[in-house]
């Protein structure tokens, strides 16, 4: 039963796919190029409701092109890294009941991400148009720290794609709107030596 309770937190935490997005971000998501953005400035930033807590690995980069051979195919799941929550330009949250948590690719990940830009780069040069890509930033997991308490609970995911910028919204949705109370409240413990 705690397997389905984790399952259907990861399924409802693919947080792309039930974005809320205003005109803003959708500007900046745009004007994004996956190919060019250094792999150890991109970062995420996440608002998780208190109790809510993102653990290193809950946070995973999806990296796909689907090309020709010797391109592609690329498929990359990059877990991220939580590395803290106090420094996050563009985010904000109440501390009395939200939680940021900032993420980035590990440093052993690093030449895996960069590798497989490179690959996109090069069949992009070929000028061909037979193949098509995608990055998503998806939440596979959690803890909890805490009771649950009734109400909303709003998960929103930020991003940037270099150390100078502003974070920006790419994706906010009410948990409770896509698990059941029974699944939230089966939610694992945090460890308490983990921060």
């Amino acid at each position: 039963m705690r397997g389905r309770s984790i399952a259907g937190l990861a399924s409802l935490l693919t947080l792309s796919a039930c974005a809320s997005l205003n005109p803003m971000a959708l500007t900046r998501l745009a004007a994004l190029d996956p190919l060019e953005i250094a792999p150890e400035q991109m970062s995420v930033a996440a608002v998780m409701p208190v109790p809510l807590k993102l653990r290193t690995g809950d946070v995973v980069l999806h990296f796909a092109m689907e090309a020709p051979a010797p391109y592609g195919p690329v498929n990359e799941a990059l877990p991220l890294e939580i590395v803290s929550g106090d420094n996050a330009p563009g985010v904000s949250a109440s501390p009395s009941f939200e939680r940021i948590q900032v993420a980035r690719v590990a440093q052993a990940d690093l030449a895996r991400l960069a590798a497989a830009q490179a690959k996109a780069r090069a069949f992009k040069a070929t000028g061909r148009k037979d193949g098509k890509g995608s990055i998503s930033v998806t939440i596979k997991g959690g803890c909890r720290d805490g009771a649950i308490n009734p109400g909303a609970l709003v998960a929103e995911i930020f991003m940037r794609s270099q150390a100078d910028e502003q974070y920006f919204l790419v994706s906010s949705v009410n948990l409770r709107k896509l698990l059941t109370d029974d699944a939230i409240a089966k939610l694992p413990l945090c460890d308490p030596r983990q921060g």
